[in-house]
């Protein structure tokens, strides 16, 4: 009975000592995707200051909806810019696609193939929205007004 009572012993602080070791493997995990959908931050940025915002000059690149909507814009140096939103309404970069043409990928939208590489003065400013639908807040980056480069 007794030899019963140890491997019981034995094998209870196997199991305790299993699910800690995996637990912390999962709270890495997690932070490490969570590290990865982090916005951009920049050096040193030109602050509007009557409204606490950035401007900048990029090419747009292309407009995608998957976990959220993405804008995306590179500046000269390379240095690239996934924008949340865009509340300025002067261009469309992104386009309803029609019925035909919408599927599970692009669920319907797509980029405005009249914009992508044209140059753009972009002013910016940091908003606390959520990452993805339903999905903890973040710090994202939202176009707050968009001027077409000549």
């Amino acid at each position: 009975m007794r030899k019963i009572y140890i491997l019981a012993t034995q094998l209870l602080l196997l199991v305790v000592l299993f699910s800690c070791n995996n637990s912390s493997t999962k709270q890495e995990e997690n932070k490490s995707t969570t590290d990865t959908l982090k916005p951009v931050v920049e050096d040193k940025p030109t602050i509007d200051s009557a409204n606490k915002s950035t401007m900048i000059d990029a090419m747009f690149v292309e407009f995608s909806l998957g976990d959220a909507s993405h804008y995306m814009f590179k500046e000269k140096d390379g240095k690239a810019w996934d924008f949340g939103r865009d509340d300025d309404s002067t261009y469309k970069f992104a386009i309803e696609l029609p019925k035909g043409k919408a599927n599970e990928t692009n669920q319907g939208w797509s980029s405005n193939k009249a914009l992508q590489g044209k140059w753009f003065r972009i002013t910016y400013a940091y908003s606390n929205e959520p990452q993805y639908e339903g999905g903890p807040m973040a710090k994202v980056a939202v176009i707050k007004h968009v001027e077409q480069k000549q």
